[in-house]
């Protein structure tokens, strides 16, 4: 999962950080001015402080002046002057406190007339020194002393007003500065209160929202999505848990797995929302099958399993597994089309069959199937064997093609009138390196299963369309070569390209090409199956159905599909003449196919008195050991030269009848 920041998140916090930063910036700016006014009433009141200071030194001077001509001591004179200079630094001090300008001006001419008054004691202290009294007096009672005096009274009433009007002015601007400081700060402090509310509101929702998305991704990790049951991860940790319950408490646990029989059929024929809609069907009718404390997932594909813990006994292992094999067989409505299923159920036991439970259940299922699918069967140790070959033969099957394993072998059909062969079936056969020979009822299964019969059925078309041509250049009888086509591959919507090309790159002609498919096969989707086979005979191929009569065809089903041919299949031609029901069903399918003008072949013909009771009902063409068994291609032409006993004994009966 991402966890990168989401954009509002960092929008909101840079917004936070910006505001906290303009805040800042206004409580110093506030605090600037409230200082600077601050400072400015100070100054004010030091300069007013200062200024009675110099007032009251000037008055002092003033009144030893007076003392000194009343007394003419000279004391007197000598401690003004000392009073005066001291106002020295008082007025420097002010004219440092001072910033208003008519400040600094009166400040300034307050220095001159002090400096002047200063020049003049200092005159008079001389005149006294050197003896001229006098003088001295004079000078202290002169119009210019007097005028001094009063305009520095004067200029003392002006500087007091001056300051104090600065001083109410400065005193106001002090209080307008911090009730704005006071309301700023408050303001600041709501709409940051504010914006820390919608950052966390924020960043709680942006928490919740990745707590769901944990949550949801929680759920896809260890759920199946199509069905909403536990996948194999949560299995896996349920299937743990319930070991060690069972082991703790000395109970029983089982483990089903469930897997549909011919499913790929359903996902090939319908498509793969069809088959997921079937998927959810049978899911949903195998958990209306269960007890309250059994527990079900999904494997993957179409595998089921069910988990049966605090098992007393064995006997409800048996009762669920016939009760969903019963829900599954029920007819299941898929985009229209009614769909028929079976399933096999593996079953495995805690503590008789160890804790490898999931291992053992496949071992069992893949016994059922072999014992011809739907039904259930339990584990059992010498199924181990079973399963061993089973994998060995699979992973044989994989690189049987690579390693030019395969063989194929022709088994002639024989027209039973003239007795010459009319085509050949190409049966594959597989040489493995270390089995031998093995038969494909054997491998045959497995590679429907695991969908190697897709390269394994291309194989098989290209080489038989490849020696039927070569027989041709060699100067023998046309005939045509029928290949069986695997339910797979027949509803492969690339299945006529594939013919086309097979038949392209071997130069045979697409007349001298037979494809067989199985009655099943035919009914399992009419539509797709009529539009297949009418693109098959489109091309020029002849088309002939297998195993006929084991489907239960109807006559109207029949007519409609394209065809050119039927084979009668083995299972009734076996039981030839002496079984009735045989005789009535073989009789049937004859009498069937001529009246919709097909050829009827009959398979498996092993014996003379079934040869003669066919060519007595005008069957067309016989294939089966009587005539031959399939051969390797080298031997084919000479078996071209031999024919179905002409003139035998069989022929003379015909002819004995015909004449009569």
């Amino acid at each position: 999962m991402n966890w990168a920041v989401p954009r509002k998140i960092v929008a909101g916090f840079g917004l936070g950080i910006a505001f906290l930063i303009a805040n800042a910036l206004i409580d110093y700016r506030s605090f600037v001015t409230l200082t600077e006014a601050t400072e400015a009433v100070q100054d004010g009141l030091r300069a007013s402080d200062l200024l009675k200071e110099v007032r009251s030194a000037v008055s002092d001077s003033e009144a030893g002046q007076r003392n000194y001509i009343l007394t003419e001591n000279r004391d007197y004179l000598e401690s003004s002057l000392k009073i005066l200079k001291s106002t020295q630094g008082p007025m420097s001090e002010l004219l440092e406190r001072v910033s208003n300008a008519e400040e600094i001006d009166k400040t300034k001419q307050l220095q001159s007339l002090i400096a002047a008054r200063v020049a003049q004691f200092e005159g008079a202290l001389g005149d006294v020194q050197a003896g001229r009294k006098a003088a001295a007096l004079r000078a202290m009672t002169a119009p210019e002393s007097k005028r001094i005096l009063n305009s520095t009274d004067g200029l003392f009433e002006q500087f007091s007003a001056l300051q104090a009007a600065l001083f109410e002015h400065r005193t106001d601007d002090l209080q307008k500065s911090s009730r704005r400081a006071l309301v700023t700060f408050y303001v600041a402090t709501f709409c940051g209160l504010i914006l820390l509310g919608v950052v966390y509101y924020l960043v709680y929702r942006d928490i919740e929202k990745r707590r769901q998305a944990e949550d949801r991704l929680r759920v896809v990790a260890t759920h199946d999505p199509l069905t909403a049951l536990p996948n194999r991860t949560l299995l896996h940790e349920q299937l743990s848990h319930a070991l060690a319950s069972a082991l703790r408490h000395n109970r029983n646990l089982a483990v089903l797995l469930i897997d549909l029989d011919r499913f790929k059929n359903v996902n090939d024929t319908l498509g793969h929302e069809a088959g997921d809609a079937v998927l959810q069907t049978t899911a949903q009718r195998i958990s209306d099958c269960l007890r309250d404390t059994d527990t079900m997932a999904r494997q993957g594909g179409d595998e089921f399993v069910v988990l049966m813990d605090d098992l007393a006994d064995l006997a409800p292992v048996a009762g669920v597994s016939q009760r969903i094999l019963n829900a599954i067989t029920g007819p299941m409505v898929v985009e229209g089309q009614e769909v028929h299923l079976t399933a096999s159920i593996g079953i495995s036991v805690f503590p008789q069959d160890g804790r490898t439970l999931l291992k053992n259940a496949d071992i069992a299922l893949y016994r059922a199937k072999e014992k011809g699918k739907n039904n259930f069967q339990f584990y059992s140790a010498q199924f181990d064997n079973f399963s061993v070959e089973r994998l060995s033969l699979e992973a044989g099957l994989r690189r049987a093609l690579e390693r030019d394993e395969f063989t194929l072998h022709y088994q002639p059909k024989v027209d039973i009138v003239s007795g010459l062969i009319t085509g050949m079936e190409a049966l594959i056969r597989w040489q493995h390196p270390d089995l031998g020979w093995i038969s494909p009822a054997r491998f045959i299964p497995l590679a429907e299963e695991s969908g190697l019969i897709l390269p394994i059925g291309a194989w098989v078309l290209k080489t038989a369309c490849v020696q039927n041509r070569a027989w041709q250049k060699q100067g023998l009888r046309r005939m045509r070569i029928a290949v069986n086509l695997s339910p797979r591959q027949f509803f492969v919507t690339s299945l006529p390209q594939d013919i086309g090309a097979a038949l392209k790159d071997s130069g045979l002609e697409a007349t001298d090409l037979e494809l067989e498919i199985t009655e099943s096969m035919a009914m399992n989707n009419p539509e797709q199956t009529v539009g297949m086979l009418r693109q098959l005979k489109r091309m020029g191929a002849h088309v002939s159905i297998d195993d006929f009569g084991t489907g239960y065809s109807s006559l109207a089903y029949i007519k409609r599909l394209p065809v050119d041919s039927v084979k009668v299949d083995r299972s009734f031609v076996e039981d030839l003449p002496g079984d009735r029901d045989s005789v009535a069903i073989t009789k049937a399918v004859i009498n069937m196919a001529h009246s919709l003008r097909l050829r009827v072949v009959a398979e498996g013909v092993e014996t003379e008195a079934q040869l003669r009771f066919l060519h007595g009902e005008g069957c067309d063409e016989m294939q089966g050991h009587f005539f031959s068994e399939a051969r390797t291609p080298v031997e084919i032409p000479a078996l071209m030269r031999k024919s179905l006993r002409i003139g035998g004994p069989i022929f003379l009966a015909e002819r004995r009848r015909r004449v009569s």
